[in-house]
């Protein structure tokens, strides 16, 4: 029996290597050192994309709420 696919993209919490901003706030900073999330878009070649914990945690919070909601439908 082949495995699960699974529903995540690919996603990753790790420091940054210098200064960038938030993908989701351009005026949230994430400075070196900091931890951010790292989404890698599906497919070979694809970029990387980083956003600050503030956003991250209320990306994960939306995240939760929708996988309640489709647990709920699936029974």
């Amino acid at each position: 029996m082949p495995a699960h696919r699974s529903l995540l993209l690919r996603l990753d919490v790790r420091e940054a290597l210098k200064l960038s901003h938030c993908k989701h706030n351009k005026k949230h900073d994430i400075t070196k050192g900091e931890l951010r999330l790292v989404v890698k878009e599906p497919g070979p070649g694809t970029p990387e994309y980083g956003y600050c914990m503030i956003c991250a945690k209320e990306m994960v919070e939306q995240a939760e709420t929708g996988l309640a909601k489709l647990r709920a439908e699936l029974g």
